[in-house]
């Protein structure tokens, strides 16, 4: 099996909207709910070699947005999970950052093709809105957990994603 360490950014507006990505790449799947459908995603991407997580999340934010990241990112979540990815067997060592940007116009132009093929749009969303909305997301509870993490603010040790 290979190890994939990734890096995802819980980023924020001014308005407290987290930034979304909508793709759909059928070649990836996680077997435990095996949706095909598009669903919405944060920034985030591989770790580099001798690259520090959070480093990275800030990284993919300038590369597939040209967001500035305005504040130290705070790493809040963590998560393993096997999937499949283009055909491998891959599990996933994810971290989560909270991180704030001041700005919203969005600029993609940083997406390589394979990012491009597999990305259907994206947008900022309210805590409420993932909550009531009928679309997935990533994770599956992120309305509720965004939720908490605005009102409780960052926890004192990353929390463990099911």
């Amino acid at each position: 099996m290979i190890e994939r360490p990734s890096a995802r950014l819980i980023l924020l507006d001014p308005q407290d909207r987290l930034f979304l990505f909508n793709v759909h790449d059928p070649a990836v799947f996680d077997p435990a709910q095996p949706f095909f459908d598009p669903f919405w995603v944060m920034i985030g991407g591989l770790v580099d070699p001798g690259e520090d997580f959070a480093e990275a999340a800030v990284r993919e934010a300038g590369e597939e947005t040209k967001l500035p990241v305005i504040d130290e990112p705070r790493w809040v979540w963590t998560r393993e999970r096997r999937m499949s990815w283009r055909g491998k067997d891959v599990m996933h060592k994810e971290r989560f950052f909270l991180a704030r940007t001041d700005r919203t116009e969005i600029d993609t132009s940083g997406l390589d093709e394979k990012e491009r093929s597999w990305t259907r749009g994206h947008r900022w969303w309210t805590a409420d809105e993932i909550a009531a909305s009928g679309e997935r997301f990533e994770p599956l509870d992120l309305g509720a957990r965004l939720g908490t993490l605005l009102r409780d603010g960052p926890p004192a040790e990353p929390v463990v994603l099911g």
